[in-house]
């Protein structure tokens, strides 16, 4: 569920940080990142589209809602915003990467990413607070907290850079040529294995098929995507968090394939006729 007070990838990966602390120490992360909210427009459903929009120095990334195979998702508090009822994420496609030996998911240069906020007061301006964490990384990774205050009356015009975010949202799985997929679940010590098999045409370079659940019940362990053919695997071990039980809807597990020429996602674990 999305929550003002800790909006988050529902997939959280355990945070692997191959740093060099000495070398780290000398880093500010004013130099690696910069960060500002962008004012946006009002929607016709009455909701604000604003954005936030990190700039990052050469080399460095920064990770999309789930990392990869490393890293740690940027974490979002709004808790402390007025007049906000709700918001939701529209996360740009982001591009693989490899750090330290590991496939990361995420995003060099620049993120713009799309803030839809529903107003408390319909009609009235929100003030925004958002407490920001977030990774970064090149040779080193370092976590980064930043922190944003504005009022956003919905009254600018077409802003270019958020309109090019939500532009590159990922694609429907079909578009790529998922013709079949079903889901397996073998009980695992402490948890649970799930392989999401895809029938679906090789893609261009690595490909990595990514499993979120529905709710924050599960914490989900990443591994390897492999391919057999014309069948491509997404794997994932659930852990029920401590004083939690756990269903699995099946029809709710977001699957998301990141390749080098594009981002595709699929919902439930059939396909739809």
């Amino acid at each position: 569920m999305l929550t003002l007070r800790n909006i988050t990838g529902l997939a959280l990966c355990a945070a692997l940080w191959a740093t060099a602390p000495a070398t780290a120490q000398t880093l500010r992360p004013s130099d690696i990142v910069a960060g500002e909210i962008r004012q946006g427009w009002r929607t016709e459903d009455g909701t604000i589209m604003a954005a936030l929009h990190l700039r990052l120095a050469r080399n460095w990334i920064t990770y999309w809602r789930h990392p990869g195979e490393s890293g740690i998702p940027p974490r979002l508090d709004l808790s402390g915003s007025d007049n906000l009822a709700g918001a939701r994420l529209h996360w740009p496609a982001p591009r693989l990467f490899t750090k330290a030996g590991y496939l990361s998911i995420g995003y060099a240069d620049e993120l713009v990413l799309p803030l839809e906020l529903t107003p408390a007061r319909r009609g009235q301006p929100i003030g925004l607070r958002m407490a920001l964490s977030i990774g970064v990384c090149d040779d080193v990774c370092i976590p980064v907290d930043m922190d944003f205050a504005v009022a956003l009356d919905g009254r600018g015009g077409p802003d270019r850079a958020i309109r090019q975010a939500l532009a590159r949202q990922p694609a429907s799985a079909r578009a790529a040529g998922l013709s079949d997929l079903s889901c397996e679940f073998q009980p695992a010590r402490k948890g649970m294995h799930l392989t999401a098999r895809w029938t679906i045409p090789q893609q261009p370079g690595d490909e990595f098929i990514l499993l979120e659940m529905p709710d924050s019940a599960w914490r989900v362990q990443t591994m390897p995507t492999t391919r057999a053919g014309g069948q491509l695997s997404g794997q994932a071990m659930l852990h029920a968090r401590k004083g939690q039980v756990a269903a699995i809807d099946r029809s709710a597990i977001r699957m998301t394939l990141i390749t080098q020429d594009g981002t595709f996602e699929h919902q439930g674990c059939s396909l739809t006729r």
